[in-house]
C-alpha cells in the first residue's frame, strides 16, 4: 500500500542494543517506499527481553504509535506472563490506536524471551504474531530450527487466502478477492489479514476485536532455545522474494561468525 519510488532507497540504518542477557542488532531499509513505515520494539526487563518488528502500511503512524505504546506497557506492566495477558496487551494497544482516529495499519511479529533460572535450562520463547512478518530460530551453525510455521519458521503468515483467515473474514462480513499478480486481498485491497490499525477493515463483525475481517488478535506459540541459538524477526520485505527462511538463517549465522557476533551486521546482510 502507498506510493512507490522510481528506484529503491538501499541505504541501511543500523542499531545495536545489549544487556547482560541479550545482544541485539537491527537494520532497516526504506526500499521502494517514500519513508520508513516500519518500527521495532526492543525492551529489556529483569530476566527477560521483548523484541518485535511492526511492519507498517499506508503510512508510518500506526507502527510508530503502537511500538511506543507497547514499550510503555512493558515498562509499567512487565512481560506478559501467559497467552491471555499477551492477547490483552495487543488488543488493548489496538483499541487505543483505533481510538486516535489515525490512519494506516501495521503487522506485528514479536517474541518475549525469558532467561533460564538455572544452569543447563533453556531460554523460553513466547511468540506473539499478527500479520505476515516472521519470527525464526536458528542454531549457531545456521541451521533453521523448525517451528512448524510458514517455511519452517515459528510463525504462520496471516494472509487472506489462508483457510482459517478466509473463513473468519467472511464470517465477519468481509470478502477476499484475488487482485493483480494473484495476490489475495481483504475487501479487494489489504493483502494481510491481521495487524494493528486498519480501521476500515474492523467495522463489521464483533462484538470483540477478535472477530473482525482484519484483527490484531495474535496467534501465539511457545518454544525453547539454547544459549548458542539466535532469533530473527523480519518483515515481509525479506520473505516475499526468493529468499527462504533457511537461507536467511544461514546468511545471518555466517556473518555473525565472521564479525564476532555483530548482530547489526548480520541484519544488514539480510537486508
Amino acid at each position: 500500500m502507498g506510493a512507490s519510488l522510481p528506484k529503491p532507497v538501499c541505504a541501511t540504518v543500523l542499531e545495536r542494543h545489549g544487556s547482560k542477557n541479550f545482544r541485539v542488532g537491527l537494520a532497516e531499509m526504506n526500499g521502494w517506499r517514500g519513508s520508513m513505515e516500519d518500527a521495532h520494539v526492543v525492551h529489556f526487563g529483569d530476566g527477560w527481553g521483548y523484541f518485535g518488528i511492526l511492519d507498517g502500511h499506508g503510512g508510518e503512524e500506526c507502527s510508530a504509535w503502537c511500538a511506543q505504546r507497547l514499550h510503555e506497557k512493558l515498562s509499567t506492566e512487565g512481560c506478559p506472563a501467559n497467552d491471555a495477558e499477551a492477547k490483552k496487551m495487543v488488543l488493548d494497544v489496538d483499541q487505543e490506536f483505533l481510538d486516535t482516529g489515525k490512519p494506516s495499519g501495521s503487522t506485528a511479529a514479536m517474541c518475549a524471551v525469558r532467561v533460564p533460572d538455572a544452569a543447563g535450562k533453556k531460554y523460553q520463547l513466547h511468540v506473539i504474531n499478527a500479520g505476515d512478518s516472521r519470527v525464526m530460530l536458528s542454531s549457531a551453525d545456521g541451521k533453521i530450527i523448525d517451528g512448524g510455521g510458514t517455511d519452517s519458521g515459528l510463525t504462520v503468515d496471516h494472509k487472506p487466502d489462508n483457510p482459517v483467515e478466509h473463513e473468519r473474514i467472511y464470517r465477519c462480513g468481509g470478502t477476499v478477492e484475488e487482485a493483480m499478480g494473484g495476490v489475495h486481498r481483504v475487501n479487494g485491497d489489504l493483502a494481510v489479514s491481521r495487524g494493528f490499525g486498519d480501521a476500515e477493515y474492523k467495522k463489521t463483525g464483533g462484538p470483540g476485536l477478535e472477530d473482525r475481517p482484519v484483527t490484531a488478535n495474535p496467534e501465539m506459540g511457545h518454544f525453547e532455545a539454547s544459549a548458542s541459538d539466535f532469533l530473527l524477526v523480519v518483515c515481509d520485505g525479506v520473505s516475499e522474494g526468493n529468499f527462504s527462511n533457511a537461507e536467511v538463517c544461514e546468511l545471518a549465522a555466517r556473518v555473525l561468525k565472521e564479525t564476532g557476533g555483530d548482530a547489526a551486521a548480520a541484519a544488514e546482510a539480510v537486508c
